[in-house]
């Protein structure tokens, strides 16, 4: 995946990145960037490939990767100053951190708590239960594609004589988008104690060991030594836990936020037991939203001048520290890469800012988490364990939006019991020519990789022995291939955290038997049938408005991108300016400058809006372009800019208003509610001049865009309302997904108009699957031309002319019929409908439109060439985003 998309390193600059999106940046390209923290790659460790340009083996670079990363630490902590004066800028900050002296108490016996962990635990084993989810959709509100599934089951034991072993007994990675899907996602499975082990849990092995000291470049543990300079502690409920024998357990909330709106520190509610200081519930997320282009930039320039210094401690320390032979090897390696630099060369993985034109053609590009939440249970009356873990974010780029959902659970089947684990093999020697066989270790720096091939084929595996050997060991490496020739299973052994846990993978030869374990929950089964999220809901409601970072006004950003330019045949080209202030509280303000080459009419909106991730709120001034039915034609996006600009057709048709607003969008679990109270003055977009615009179908033959549709003027004050759900979500079976829509209004006119979309997919006989999709909608009252409803093109029947019909009632429906699985897939489809007056219902002729596409990653893209069947009967080609297969 990363070799087809061409992955920019500047993206995966920002360590905490990589684990947590877990894909979210654009689609299937960063997906197997974002498992790799957690998921284990399949390169063997040999020699590695000439392509390098050294003599190092694999195990020699992780070696010396390890011990540079001793150095920047070092390094990290020179700069940060010393101890002592970290100390007194952190006691100085906690005369005004804590609201109540009780606050303090549970912060410090918290904080004991987390750094001492002396539980007298012995052993446990422990069955895990893991699911990831990441989906993909085109349009802020609608159908979302299945991107990548990861579930996981695995047998997990420890003892601390001993360490770590993991039975995997079904792993399964689904990516519908794909054809064939390289490696496995075992390695993502959660260690839910070892000595040392993070009370808190957030989806990365980065965050998985206690660090004592606040660590500026990542992200801010509240309890760490230095944290009292980034947040603040306030006193908050309490709650008694009766145990069987009548002992009762007393908690306390600690409501946790951060001094200032960082993407590093979090906001939270955080219970703790009262007289251990263990934490046993919390819930929280990250203190603002992440803009990952800036903070990408700020991290390179905080690399660059902490490179600066790094040199001379580096290069001290892969002297004391490594072979002089390997020592001899790395320098003479670098001053290469050195000296080519120099010359203009480059390197790989120069710490460089983001190109310009990067950045401004991939916007928006920000990624936010909602809400984490965790939960303990008491074991044996003395023994804190995690229970659950969940955690929901999503990100935006480009005109993508891509929500992510993980979550696991741990089952306990004996806990500081008395059993028998076979010891951990041997580590092995990072400088040794030859590994041994009976084990392999894994480096955790590839990635898992995702191969799309077109049509939808699977690589036949190879009938030859000697060919099967073969393409393990480039999958798995040696060890997996010797074993396997005198055992059933083998033992692949991976370093985590930080390399500070060793873990022992036991593996079936067969790693295909992993997909189809009957341990392995159904493929159809929902999150809800598999854990307890109400539980997790619960929880994560303390997240409220109130818990927010405290007024801190942040420096405005001003910025161009692509996001903000769109073309149509009213304005043009269409550049928008954006400047946004983030003030803190939740509070942003934000405003919006455009205008257009054709039209030249300056349009703008200002808004301030609050949030606390799941909730956002939002009061507004405007006067803008607006469209009928943009939920039909996607009108004003990027999807419609493009054929516009390319061949002349523009699905939407405008108007103009002005006037003040105020919304609400609630994300939900399945869905997103919005609605907005509105005051405001519609009239006419434009006039017959303006629609002669620029597009290349006009350069090349003359093509001109059709004539735009006249609205009524008045004035309307009124709501409006939206509300989308996935009511089943199934991946390889039944998806249905829904959209209603409401509005009312008064003024010039009287009215009210409401309407509900459908789509209904699944799999049929053999290898291909069916799609339909219905709509509705009828109104009361005198409706303006405007707030009408328009059927005819490629969003409701396709092969007719945008607008071929109007009315303020309608129905459609489209049936689609096309190969079940494939990153290109061809599609069959016919589609019927009618608008008109309400008056008028079944008394006049539907439209009527059928032809063939062809669907590339699960319909994210689609190409169809339609006729019309009726009125129109003349043929058309169209590109367009999000279809339903």
């Amino acid at each position: 995946m990363r070799q087809l998309f061409g992955l920019s390193p500047y993206l995966l600059s920002v360590p905490m990145y990589r684990p947590f999106l877990a894909g979210l940046l654009f689609a299937v390209a960063l997906l197997p960037a974002g498992l790799r923290a957690q998921a284990s790659p399949r390169r063997p460790a040999g020699r590695d490939s000439t392509a390098r340009g050294d003599t190092l083996t694999d195990a020699q670079r992780r070696a010396v990767r390890e011990v540079v990363r001793d150095a920047r630490a070092i390094n990290r902590q020179r700069l940060g100053g010393d101890s002592a004066t970290r100390a007194r800028l952190a006691a100085e900050a906690a005369l005004s951190a804590f609201g109540s002296p009780d606050a303090r108490a549970v912060f410090d016996r918290a904080r004991d708590a987390r750094e001492r962990q002396d539980s007298a635990l012995r052993s446990y084993r422990a069955t895990t239960t893991q699911r990831m989810s990441v989906h993909l959709g085109a349009r802020r509100l609608g159908l979302e594609k299945l991107l990548f599934r990861g579930d996981n089951v695995a047998e997990i034991s420890w003892r601390r004589d001993v360490g770590v072993r993991v039975r995997p007994v079904g792993s399964r990675m689904t990516v519908p988008m794909a054809s064939e899907v390289a490696g496995d996602f075992v390695s993502a499975v959660s260690i839910p104690y070892f000595p040392g082990r993070e009370q808190l849990w957030f989806p990365s092995s980065d965050f998985g060991r206690v660090k004592t000291e606040v660590d500026d470049r990542d992200i801010i543990h509240p309890l760490a030594r230095g944290a009292e300079r980034y947040y603040r502690y306030d006193i908050g409920d309490s709650a008694d836990i009766t145990l069987p024998d009548g002992r009762v357990i007393k908690l306390r909330e600690l409501r946790i936020t951060a001094r200032k709106p960082d993407w590093r520190t979090f906001v939270g509610s955080f219970w703790f037991d009262r007289d251990g200081g263990q934490l046993v519930r919390a819930a929280y997320r990250l203190a603002t939203d992440i803009d990952i282009w800036g903070v990408a930039n700020e991290e390179i320039k905080k690399d660059l001048q902490e490179n600066a210094t790094l040199d001379p401690v580096r290069d001290s320390v892969l002297r004391a520290r490594l072979p002089r032979d390997l020592y001899v090897k790395d320098s003479l390696q670098r001053a290469r890469v050195q000296a080519s630099a120099s010359r203009g060369g480059g390197e790989d993985g120069d710490d460089e800012e983001v190109p310009a034109w990067v950045s401004a053609t991939m916007r928006p590009m920000r990624a936010k988490l909602d809400s984490i939440t965790v939960e303990y249970a008491l074991y044996k009356g003395k023994f804190w364990l995690p229970r659950a873990h969940s955690a929901t974010a999503s990100a935006d780029v480009m005109f993508m939006r891509m929500p992510f959902r993980m979550d696991e659970k741990f089952t306990y089947e004996d806990v500081d019991g008395d059993f028998t684990l076979a010891t951990l093999p041997p580590a092995r020697n990072p400088f040794e020519a030859t590994p041994s066989p009976d084990s392999i270790d894994v480096d955790l720096d590839n990635d898992v990789e995702v191969t799309i091939a077109a049509g939808g084929g699977r690589r036949r595996p190879p009938t030859d022995s000697a060919a099967r050997d073969s393409v393990e060991q480039r999958k798995y490496g040696r060890g997996k291939v010797t074993q396997c020739r005198t055992d059933s299973t083998w033992t692949r052994v991976e370093e985590r955290y930080e390399r500070s846990l060793r873990i022992a993978y036991d593996l079936p030869c067969d790693m295909d038997r992993l997909a189809t374990s009957a341990a392995l929950p159904a493929a159809t089964a929902s999150d809800e049938a598999l854990f307890d999220l109400r539980s997790a809901e619960q929880l994560a409601r303390a997240l409220s408005m109130d818990l927010q970072v405290p007024w801190a006004p942040q420096r405005p950003t001003i910025r161009t991108g692509s996001d903000l330019f769109r073309y149509n045949r009213i304005e043009g080209v269409s550049g928008g300016v954006e400047v946004k202030q983030v003030l803190g509280a939740g509070y942003a303000l934000r405003g919006v400058g455009r205008i257009g080459h054709a039209d030249r009419h300056a349009n703008g909106e200002l808004a301030l809006s609050r949030t606390n991730g799941a909730r956002t709120i939002t009061a507004g001034v405007y006067h803008r372009l607006s469209a009928l039915n943009p939920e039909w034609a996607g009108a004003l996006t990027f999807g419609t800019s493009l054929p516009a600009l390319l061949y002349g057709r523009d699905e939407g048709f405008y108007y103009r208003n002005y006037g003040i607003e105020l919304g609400e969008r609630r994300e939900q679990r399945r869905g997103a509610l919005e609605y907005r109270l509105f005051v405001e003055r519609q009239w006419t977009a434009g006039d017959s001049s303006v629609v002669n615009t620029f597009s290349f179908a006009r350069a090349l033959n003359g093509r001109r865009f059709a004539s735009f549709l006249q609205a009524e003027p008045g004035d309307f004050a009124g709501v409006s309302a939206t509300w989308s759900r996935a009511f089943l979500d199934r991946p390889g079976g039944v998806r249905l997904v829904g959209t209603t829509r409401a509005e009312a209004a008064t003024g010039t006119f009287e009215y009210a108009r409401g309407s509900f979309e459908s789509t209904i997919s699944r799999p049929l006989f053999g290898r291909a699957a069916a799609a339909l999709t219905g709509a509705i909608g009828s109104s009361m009252g005198r409706v303006p031309f405007q707030r009408g409803y328009a059927v005819g093109g490629l969003r409701t029947v396709r092969g007719q002319l945008p607008g071929t019909q109007t009315g303020d009632a309608f129905w459609y429906s489209r049936a689609e019929l096309g190969t079940r699985g494939g990153a290109i897939r061809p599609v069959a489809f016919f589609d019927v409908g009618w608008a008109g007056s309400r008056r008028t219902f079944g008394q006049v002729q539907p439209q009527r439109g059928a032809g063939l596409g062809f669907g590339a990653l699960d319909g994210l893209m689609r190409f169809d060439i339609a006729r019309g069947l009726y009125p129109n009967r003349g043929w058309r080609l169209d590109l367009y985003l999000d279809a339903p297969i």
